[in-house]
């Protein structure tokens, strides 16, 4: 488990750099913004402002909400705390990541609507926190869930709500491909930095 954290750590790392201090990333990002948006301009523009309305409030809450309830009656106090924290936790950390990095996000041509035009782009805060809280979604049902199907299902969505989220940044324009990767492989660290924790924790 160390030694995975390491390697995601470095990986995130490694593009950070790369980022900071090689333009050609950014120009490949304007590229590839380019190529999603192009590909996907047959689709209506709500589809990709999805995760900007109430549904991302939701998408938080319910996981939330619904483990916290299972904790709290099986009193499962740490893994609650645990939990719980996620959100907090990830969106500090991309509080300070944007403030130490300053990347600037793409230009308003490529910015299909204008959410986040001052704020600065690299991590996406979306994918971080999106990755992060239904990553360890993941986990809690391998662990306690009994009920194939049901498994299944939410792990199904689970997965494609963390890449559809990834993939609105990037087709709205506000967010650099390499924003949504750094997020990714950041959030995995997070999540066995976490699960780490969590397997050191008695039951």
């Amino acid at each position: 488990m160390l030694r995975k954290i390491i390697i995601l750590a470095a990986i995130f790392l490694l593009l950070t750099s790369l980022i900071i201090f090689c333009p050609v990333v950014t120009q490949w990002d304007r590229s590839l913004i380019m190529f999603v948006q192009n590909h996907l301009s047959f689709l209506p523009l709500w589809i990709p402002m999805l995760p900007d309305c109430i549904l991302y409030s939701i998408m938080i809450l319910i996981p939330i909400a619904g483990f916290g309830i299972f904790f709290i009656k099986n009193r499962l106090w740490k893994d609650l705390i645990l939990f719980s924290s996620v959100p907090l936790v990830t969106f500090l950390l991309n509080c300070i990541l944007k403030s130490l990095v300053h990347r600037a996000r793409p230009p308003l041509e490529y910015q299909i609507t204008s959410i986040h035009p001052d704020s600065f782009s690299y991590v996406s805060s979306h994918s971080l926190v999106t990755i992060c809280l239904w990553g360890m979604v993941i986990f809690y049902l391998n662990k306690y869930c009994t009920n194939r199907v049901l498994k299944i299902v939410v792990i199904s969505v689970s997965t494609l709500w963390i890449l559809f989220v990834g993939l609105s940044r990037v087709w709205l324009g506000v967010h650099n491909p390499t924003d949504v990767i750094g997020a990714y492989v950041l959030g995995l660290t997070l999540i066995n930095i976490y699960l780490n924790i969590r397997l050191k924790l008695p039951d």
